[in-house]
């Protein structure tokens, strides 16, 4: 658990923030010059807030009325900044073993952040050698072997274009569950998060707008419309209850919801996914249909049933808000609506593609 409660004045206006962050990832999310860097800073020690007090799995590491100001290098921090930052005349090699820390309590050892991060081939190179998201892999690693209590990552997809980035979210993913360390991302960029998480903590003018589950945020219209008109995506997180190489179908399930299995199809279907393996799904709200009955005549083989928890009004569209087990957003027009007479507590069966589904690793 990560308590932070200070004030820290800037130009324009003072961030003040007083909450709680669990462990786990939690994505800090708003509009450009919001406060989301300056949180980080506060917590890294990298700026000093005018009040207040932090601790980091109960260790204070600042307390203004006590005048306790750990240095930004004992605080046992791991910070990834947008850039990465590596040493350019270090390899990888040498680059990851600089964050190396000497001490009995490692949460990872070089091999297994190695193996981890897929960096094998690369210990040899320069970073002048290597593209933007094995930079990046190598700036995790690197703050993953000082054994940090958290780790913070500062827009860490900004530098890289859409490809790039979808080679590290699933590493950010498998850090989180290998070492269990909390996780702080900062981005304005509301799918990026949402491919990591759906715990969100949302600021704006250095004070913070709401803190929970993106379900639940997204009826606060306040927050609902700093999320912008952007696509919406689910994250749903499943476990793998079988694959068929031949067809590259794989079969997902939720805490074993017979109504909740659901097929993907993708290259990694044919030979990576084991059986009782958890991943994570991803797709778009717009991506789903409606139905209100299940169909058997029709190609589509994911038919999910789920009962409509809360309808939102989001500009021309309506978003659906669906419990099948678990969360699914599904975005139709009010037209739909009316035409299929659906409510908030009217069941209904969500119909998506294999093909529609993207998956995290």
């Amino acid at each position: 658990m990560t308590e932070v409660d200070i004030k820290l004045p800037r130009k324009n206006f003072d961030v003040i923030i007083n909450e709680s962050f669990s462990d786990g990832i939690t994505g800090i999310f708003g509009p450009s010059g919001s406060g989301k860097t300056s949180l980080l800073h506060s917590i890294s020690g990298l700026a000093t807030p005018e009040s207040g007090r932090i601790t980091i799995g109960g260790r204070v590491v600042f307390d203004a009325q006590k005048k306790i100001n750990i240095p930004v290098n004992k605080r046992n921090i791991g910070y990834v900044f947008q850039e990465g930052r590596l040493f350019p005349h270090m390899t990888v090699e040498k680059n990851l073993l600089y964050g190396l820390k000497k001490t009995a309590h490692k949460k990872v050892s070089f091999k297994e952040v190695v193996e981890l991060l897929n960096l094998g081939h690369l210990l040899k190179s320069k970073p002048a050698q290597i593209s933007g998201g094995e930079r990046q892999r190598t700036a995790l690693g690197r703050s993953l072997l000082s054994s940090p209590d958290i780790l913070l990552l500062d827009e860490p997809f900004s530098a890289v274009d859409m490809s790039l980035r979808n080679q590290i979210l699933p590493f950010i993913i498998k850090i989180q569950q290998k070492v269990q360390v909390p996780i702080l991302v900062v981005s304005h960029d509301l799918p990026d998060i949402l491919k990591l998480t759906s715990t969100l903590f949302v600021i704006k003018g250095g004070a913070c707008l709401g803190h929970g589950e993106y379900y639940d945020l997204l009826k606060v219209k306040g927050i609902s419309d700093i999320f912008g008109a952007g696509t919406i995506v689910n994250s749903i997180d499943m476990t793998v209850l079988n694959t068929n190489p031949q067809s590259g179908l794989t079969m997902l399930g939720w805490r074993g919801h017979k109504e909740s299995e659901v097929l993907i199809s993708c290259e990694k279907s044919k030979s990576n996914y084991k059986e009782g393996q958890k991943i994570k799904i991803f797709i778009n709200a717009d991506d789903i249909a409606l139905s209100t009955e299940k169909s058997n005549t029709i190609s589509i083989q994911n038919q999910v049933y789920g009962t409509i928890s809360e309808i939102i009004s989001k500009g021309a569209t309506l978003l659906c808000i669906i419990d099948a087990g678990f969360k699914l957003v599904v975005e139709i027009t009010a037209e739909s609506q009316r035409r299929m007479g659906i409510y908030k507590g009217s069941t209904i069966w969500c119909l998506f593609k294999s093909v529609a589904i993207d998956v995290a690793g």
